[in-house]
Parts: C-alpha cells; sequence; structure tokens
C-alpha cells in the first residue's frame, strides 16, 4: 500500500469513526466530492478500491490522416469551397469518412 492508499483509508476510517462528512472533510483538508468518491469505492471494493485508476481514455480516435484523405479533403475544399462542418457531412455521405471538425479545420 502506497502513500496514497493509506492517506484515502485514514480519511475513510475518520469518517467511519465520526460519521460526519463535513467535519471530516474539515480535518482531513479534502473536498465533500473527494471523500464521497473513495468513501463509494472503498464500500464497494474495501481497499482494493482506495488504489488510483489511470485517467487514459478507454477508447482512442482509431481514424487515422493518410495522404489519400488528405488528398480527398483539399480538393474538395479547393474545388467546392465547402467549410468544416459541410465537408463532414460531405465526407461521411460519400466516402463514408469520420472526421473532426477539428481535424478538418487543420486540413486547410
Amino acid at each position: 500500500m502506497d502513500y496514497e492508499e493509506k492517506q484515502r483509508l485514514g480519511w475513510v476510517k475518520l469518517h467511519e469513526q465520526i460519521q460526519d462528512a463535513g467535519l471530516t472533510c474539515r480535518r482531513c483538508g479534502i473536498s465533500r466530492p473527494t471523500l464521497r468518491k473513495w468513501w463509494k469505492r472503498y464500500q464497494a471494493h474495501c481497499q482494493d478500491g482506495l488504489q488510483s485508476k489511470s485517467r487514459r481514455p478507454h477508447a482512442l480516435p482509431l481514424t487515422k490522416v493518410d495522404e489519400t484523405i488528405e488528398a480527398l479533403v483539399l480538393s474538395m475544399r479547393r474545388e467546392q469551397k465547402l467549410g468544416p462542418k459541410r465537408l463532414r457531412s460531405e465526407l461521411k455521405r460519400l466516402h463514408d469518412v469520420s472526421l473532426s471538425v477539428a481535424v478538418l479545420h487543420t486540413k486547410s
């Protein structure tokens, strides 16, 4: 058990003893949502619930812009003078390519 887990266990044990979330938070210098989060995790998984979880996104974008798609985007922009939102819908409708508006802004 690392330092953070011990600290969280201390918060949870103090909350169990005094049964007052406000007082526990003031004594520990944490917010109520923080105490609530660790309390719920502790109740669900005991000490294992006090471990830090990864903040990495569960899903990463799968579509990468290769030269073919980039050339298509640039030609549609040049020839049809489409803005990013319209370009996005036309790419999806005509070529079944899904790109975000942010990506289309960078390809201008």
